[in-house]
């Protein structure tokens, strides 16, 4: 396998705004990773955008 072992990481959003979006960008810094390759723009991030809606 690539990876020796999974790895995992966990995020508590507190006082989170309902019905508006939030933009989260999660980063990993390792040797063997490059960054700010132009082939590959997301190597070692993931990026994704978060709505909590109310039940209204």
């Amino acid at each position: 396998d690539f990876f020796p072992s999974q790895r995992f990481m966990a995020v508590k959003f507190q006082n989170i705004t309902l019905n508006q979006d939030v933009n989260v960008e999660c980063k990993i810094n390792a040797n063997n990773i490059p960054t700010g390759s132009e082939r590959d723009k997301f190597a070692g991030r993931v990026s994704f955008k978060l709505r909590i809606n109310s039940n209204d």
